[in-house]
């Protein structure tokens, strides 16, 4: 099940509390405890940028700027970014998103080599996340 599924799954779940079925069950666990190696994307805009699909991302980059995205935000989601390369990494929020304190759909650049906590504190009424470097450079 891809990740947009597995969250609006999620979402739907905790506001209505209705019973899931087991392959929903297992791709939002998949999601919540799932590291995934990613080479960061040498398109470096929100559109042609890696997607991350689990909590956690373990990134690699061939030039400064390439880019990941994050998945849609959801309140309380975080994702665990780790830039392992000695290249600046592009974060793109998904598409409406915002990456505090930036402008809706605008990259972050993540500090080559450092790791990165990024959370969603809010999430608008018309459905827009705005996602939060809690830790990190």
């Amino acid at each position: 099940m891809p990740i947009s599924s597995a969250t609006e799954t999620l979402v739907t779940f905790l506001t209505t509390r209705q019973l899931l079925p087991g392959s929903w069950a297992n791709a939002i666990t998949n999601f919540l405890t799932s590291i995934q190696t990613v080479t960061a994307s040498t398109i470096q805009t929100q559109a042609g940028a890696t997607k991350i699909t689990s909590s956690g991302a373990a990134v690699t980059t061939a030039n400064a700027n390439d880019a990941v995205a994050l998945p849609k935000g959801y309140s309380g989601l975080q994702v665990f970014v780790a830039n392992l390369s000695a290249n600046t990494l592009g974060v793109f929020p998904a598409s409406g998103d915002i990456i505090f304190p930036s402008a809706a759909d605008a990259v972050l650049a993540q500090t080559a080599s450092k790791n990165a906590i990024y959370k969603v504190l809010k999430v608008s009424s018309a459905g827009v996340a705005t996602w939060y470097k809690v830790e990190g450079a």
